[in-house]
This record gives C-alpha cells, sequence and structure tokens, in this order.
C-alpha cells in the first residue's frame, strides 16, 4: 500500500493528486451520508411502524371483548376484517385466558416466531387498561399481543367490580414495507447525494484550478530556467503563499542571473589574463630555448678548443711529456666530453619539458618496441649477456617516440647496473590497474635504498656515488618529464644489492593530443 501510495505521489502531478483525492474523499462523504441518513430513517420509520402495530393491537383487543365473554367469533368478525386491511397485517388470532385459540385469520409461518406463553402479572386485578407490546420479531415479521379484559360493571351499592381478563389477541405485521421503504429511502438519499456531490465536485475543481493555476505557472517558470533560459519571472499571482513562492523565485532568478553577469565577465577577464600569461610563458620559453642554444654553443666551443688542444699535444709533443702529464691530459679529454654530453642531455631534458615537440598519441605495442630495444643494447654491448624477459602487456595509447624514449632510459639503467661478471636479467612487466596501464623494468643489480628514493627522479641527483657508474644523472628526471607529459606516474621499489623496479603508468584511452 505504501509503495502504491509513493508511486501515486511520484508519477502524476499536483493538479492530478488533488483531483482525484477531492473526488474520492466527496464520493466517499456522499456515500456515508446516504448510509447514515438511510440508516436514520430507517429507525424512524420502524419505530412508526412498531407504534402502529401497537396501535392496531389495542384496537383489536378493545373490540374483542364480546367475542370472549359469549366466545363466539362472529362477534369479533368484523373487526378481524377491519384489522387485516391494514397495511402490512398478515395474520390476526384472538385465545382465550387457557390459550384455547378462538379465532385465527390469515397466513404466516409458525417456525418463524415463537409459541405464545402466558406473561406473569397480566392477571394482575390492579391491571385497567389495554396495553400491547412487541411479543416477538423474526426476520420478516413482528408480532404484537395485548390482553382483553371486561369493562367494569356498577353495583346497585356503588361497588365497581374490577375488570376480569377475557384472553389475548395477536397481531402479525409484514416487515416487507419496511425494507421496500428501507430501500427507496437509501436509493434516493444515493441519488441525491450523489448528485450534490456531482455540483460540489464542479465548484471544488473550478475553484481549486483558479487556485493552482499560479501554482502550475511557478512551475512552468522552474522548468524553462533549468532548461537553462534567461529572463525568466514568474507571474505573481494566486494565494498569498503562492505568491511568495513565486516572489522568492524572481528574487532568486534574478540574484543568478547577476552572478552569472559575473562570472561570465570574470571568465572573459580570466581568459585575458590567460592569453597574456600564456604569451608571456611562450616568450620565456622561447627565450630560455634561445638562452639554452646560445649557452650550449657559447660552452661547447672551449669544450671543443680544450679537448683538440690535449688531443694535439697528446699525439705531437706526447715525447716531451712524462706520464704524469699524459695521464692529466687524458682525464682533460675525458672531463670535456662528459661535459659535451652533459650539455647535450641538458638541452634533450629542456626541449622535452617546454612542449616544444608535438605528440602523436596512436596505440603503441610495447613488447615489441622492449624488444627492438633491448637487440640494440646487445648490439651496442657486445661484451655483456644480456637475456631479455617480457610479459603480457598491454598495449599504450602514447605518442611512439616519447615512450620509446621512457624504455630506452630505465631498459639502459637496468643493463648499467645490473652485474658485469655474469648473464644481466632485464623483466619488463605489465598490468591493467582500473583507469590506468601499468608498466614495470626490473633488475637484479646492486639495488638503491629506499630511503633516497624521491633523489632518483630529479636532475643531477644520483644514489650512488658520482664516477662510479656513467651518465648524466638526467635520465630518470628525463623519464618522468615525459610520463607526466603523457598524463601518467613514475615510481621506483628497490633494496641494496637486490636489485631495483621503476614503474610507470599510463591511461588506457587517453585520446586527447597534448
Amino acid at each position: 500500500m505504501n509503495k502504491l501510495f509513493s508511486t501515486f505521489l511520484l508519477k502524476f502531478t499536483f493538479q492530478r493528486q488533488l483531483d482525484v483525492t477531492i473526488t474520492f474523499g466527496i464520493f466517499m462523504l456522499a456515500l456515508f451520508s446516504s448510509v447514515a441518513g438511510s440508516w436514520q430513517a430507517n429507525e424512524r420509520v420502524r419505530n412508526n411502524l412498531l407504534e402502529q402495530g401497537q396501535r392496531i393491537t389495542e384496537s383489536l383487543a378493545r373490540q374483542s371483548t364480546l367475542a370472549l365473554i359469549y366466545v363466539s367469533a362472529d362477534n369479533a368478525a368484523e373487526a378481524v376484517n377491519a384489522t387485516l386491511d391494514f397495511p402490512g397485517v398478515v395474520s390476526v388470532e384472538i385465545r382465550d385466558v387457557k390459550q384455547r385459540v378462538l379465532l385465527k385469520r390469515g397466513k404466516t409461518d409458525s417456525s418463524e416466531l415463537p409459541d405464545q406463553v402466558e406473561r406473569a402479572g397480566e392477571t394482575d386485578a390492579s391491571v385497567t387498561q389495554t396495553i400491547a407490546f412487541l411479543d416477538a420479531e423474526s426476520k420478516n415479521n413482528w408480532r404484537f399481543a395485548a390482553p382483553v379484559y371486561s369493562q367494569p360493571v356498577s353495583s346497585p351499592f356503588n361497588v365497581v367490580a374490577p375488570p376480569e381478563l377475557l384472553g389475548y389477541v395477536t397481531v402479525v405485521l409484514s416487515k416487507a414495507a419496511l425494507s421496500q421503504m428501507t430501500n427507496s429511502i437509501f436509493v434516493a438519499n444515493l441519488a441525491t447525494s450523489f448528485s450534490f456531490a456531482l455540483i460540489l465536485l464542479f465548484l471544488i475543481r473550478f475553484l481549486s484550478n483558479r487556485i493552482t493555476r499560479p501554482l502550475k505557472l511557478l512551475s512552468l517558470s522552474m522548468g524553462r530556467a533549468e532548461a537553462g533560459e534567461s529572463q525568466v519571472r514568474a507571474e505573481l499571482a494566486g494565494p498569498k503563499d503562492i505568491a511568495d513562492m513565486a516572489h522568492a523565485f524572481n528574487s532568486m532568478m534574478s540574484v543568478l542571473e547577476e552572478r552569472a553577469a559575473e562570472i561570465h565577465q570574470l571568465n572573459i577577464e580570466l581568459e585575458q589574463r590567460v592569453e597574456q600569461r600564456t604569451a608571456q610563458l611562450e616568450a620565456a620559453n622561447k627565450e630560455l630555448e634561445e638562452f639554452s642554444y646560445s649557452m650550449s654553443h657559447d660552452m661547447r666551443t672551449p669544450l671543443r678548443a680544450l679537448d683538440g688542444f690535449s688531443k694535439i699535444l697528446l699525439e705531437e709533443h706526447s715525447a716531451s711529456l712524462d706520464d704524469e702529464g699524459k695521464r692529466l691530459l687524458k682525464v682533460l679529454r675525458d672531463n670535456a666530453r662528459r661535459m659535451g654530453r652533459l650539455i647535450d642531455d641538458i638541452l634533450h631534458y629542456l626541449s622535452m619539458g617546454m612542449g616544444r615537440l608535438k605528440m602523436e598519441f596512436s596505440s603503441v605495442d610495447i613488447a615489441k618496441l622492449a624488444t627492438e630495444i633491448g637487440t640494440e643494447l646487445q648490439a651496442t654491448l657486445p661484451a655483456r649477456r644480456l637475456r631479455l624477459e617480457i610479459g603480457t602487456l598491454p598495449p599504450a595509447w602514447a605518442d611512439r617516440n616519447m615512450i620509446r624514449e621512457v624504455l630506452q632510459n630505465l631498459m639502459s639503467n637496468a643493463v648499467k647496473f645490473s652485474p658485469t661478471d655474469g648473464e644481466a636479467l632485464i623483466e619488463i612487466g605489465g598490468a591493467i590497474e582500473g583507469n590506468d596501464n601499468v608498466y614495470s623494468v626490473t633488475d637484479y643489480g646492486i639495488g638503491f635504498d629506499m630511503r633516497y628514493a624521491d633523489k632518483l627522479f630529479k636532475v643531477f641527483e644520483r644514489v650512488h656515488a658520482t664516477g662510479q657508474y656513467e651518465g648524466s644523472g638526467i635520465g630518470l628526471a628525463l623519464v618522468k618529464r615525459i610520463v607526466t607529459r603523457l598524463g601518467g606516474r613514475v615510481w621506483a621499489q628497490g633494496k641494496v644489492n637486490e636489485g631495483a623496479t621503476i614503474y610507470f603508468s599510463l591511461p588506457k584511452n587517453d585520446f586527447k593530443t597534448l
């Protein structure tokens, strides 16, 4: 029942709910008033019929005195016939004091009514009036009874003899008239009630429409506002509370429009600021790029001079140099070349971060790309024994050149930090986790202390002694920068002398071109 009522509230409009509720209430009230009115009318008719039955019985009792005195039915025949002529009377009976039947007219089912019994006190000599009473009642009939007394007679000595009980009369009255009248009254009441109910319903419907029309208009205005229409205002009409609601709605719309205008103006100003900041950033990036290339050119020139003059000294003047001098010149050349590689790495790092390279996203087969890089590493390091194990890798949605740069750096690092006196095992793994594809590169080399894990992806930061391993310290920082541009993240796990694993994640299906 609660579910049905909830569905009714949610499915129908307020106007429909109000109409259904009022209609149901009015018709239930009409039905109740019809039943109540019919019941009251039925009680009044019943009481009237009972009073009529008592009067008929008392009249018959008074007219049956001679018949009982002379034990002659003929003396009461006329009174009995007159009694039977009354509407509803179905049978009449006269009995003497000993309950012997003197006269019986009419038809009635004796099984419906109990046998007559002599009532205590009815032979009391003090009784001087004939009073009828309801003797028995069945589904279809009433039976009334009344005692019959002799008339008082005066003696020569002024002594009045008390009346004598002569017998009884009974009258059976049918309930058919009551049932017929009750049905007629109920039908009449029902017709009248429903007629008034229809008139009242029409009037209430008319008034409810007048009352709810402003509410419907307010609802329509709210719907227009929800659809995004501007300058929507509700009509201030109807009852006070609905007019107050419309006024509150209009005030709210005014405030929202003012705020929308302010937000629009702020957006315009923000866009202008963004354009200005973008232009400034582009100018700064261009200046930085020009500066970096200018700096690299200016730094390369003395480096090349150092390397060239050192080479000339070693090749043309080696005879005039002792072993320590030759060693120092060799150290000078190595540092000059290392400085050149460092400059190249810095320029490459800056180019990846400043967004000068446009990325073209496509589906990249990571397993195939890792195999290609592994073959290249083996070719460049023929003295090393490399074993590459590639798991089931989901394809990546990324720029192929940049993702190759990431794998190249991670796999080169894995080989660099693996033991050199045996086979270097490099494992490439992958899995799908939620909305990301996660990849990993694992080696079983020297590892690192997790306390310094945050230093791995910073420029020029190292967790091993400088000079112990080749490299500029930019590789993992470059990996982080590229993966961040691709919309992912990088992290590492490791343990000293047990190897390290570098993880990076990429969105599964990010079709945006950055």
